[in-house]
């Protein structure tokens, strides 16, 4: 099948499965055809292949489609982000006014992290971070935090296409254990010379990775402060967890 072909399949049982509404969440063939305009054959092609997948299931009773399981999943992971940044907000401000520095909320999102959320220093000159941009989960305390709380097949794959060394892979492995164990991150001057962070995990009621909170400056100013950070920083991420429904095991 050619690219184009694939491309165009892709974006017509997109369509399907945009037909559905909250006020219709069931569907019989002739309504995909009167919503989409496509042709019969082709809307049950694309049916059986989304059905396959379990994103689409059939009632067989009532000649029916509706959505699959899978969606209860993914609406659960948009959920708790966006209630992950609504929640973090008022904790990363308080953070911010005890530290000065730059808060930010990060999250894994394919073999990278995000930043999703940022509350600016009030230090004159303070490390600024772009929202929604790409970093490598190898490098640096926010990615290594994630990476350290992320699954065995995420941290091989990372290092599968990270370039690194059979050395500096075990460097690696034996931070993201030193990670774990500490219950946070610090690096100063890995990502960018003269800058310093301290990143902690967020939890769910699962125990499951949802973010993690960090805090970024200059190691200038960090010499004084570390030990104050880094407390602020796992009481904040400690708050957000128990926010989430966390609870330590044996608690």
């Amino acid at each position: 099948m050619k690219t184009n072909d694939t491309v165009q399949s892709v974006e017509r049982a997109i369509e399907l499965l945009y037909c559905f509404t909250a006020q219709t969440p069931e569907l019989t063939l002739n309504d995909f055809v009167k919503r989409t305009g496509l042709n019969r054959t082709t809307v049950f092609r694309l049916l059986s292949s989304l059905m396959k997948k379990e994103l689409i299931s059939k009632n067989e009773g009532k000649n029916t489609y509706q959505l699959g399981l899978p969606f209860i999943h993914f609406g659960q992971i948009v959920s708790e982000n966006l209630d992950l940044r609504r929640m973090a907000l008022p904790v990363m401000n308080r953070l911010t006014e005890v530290s000065k520095e730059t808060i930010s909320l990060n999250i894994v999102q394919g073999a990278a992290r995000i930043c999703v959320e940022k509350i600016e220093g009030k230090e004159d000159i303070r490390q600024f971070i772009h929202l929604g941009i790409p970093y490598p989960l190898y490098k640096g305390a926010s990615g290594k935090l994630l990476l350290a709380y992320s699954t065995e097949e995420l941290i091989e794959e990372v290092i599968e296409g990270s370039g690194m060394t059979n050395d500096e892979t075990k460097a690696l492995k034996k931070d993201l254990i030193q990670i774990r164990d500490q219950g946070f991150a610090f690096s100063r001057n890995e990502r960018i010379t003269g800058a310093f962070a301290i990143s902690t995990p967020i939890l769910n009621s699962q125990h499951e990775l949802m973010g993690g909170l960090s805090i970024s400056g200059l190691s200038a100013r960090l010499d004084n402060n570390k030990q104050l950070f880094i407390e602020a920083a796992i009481q904040s991420a400690e708050k957000l967890s128990a926010m989430m429904g966390y609870q330590k095991l044996g608690g």
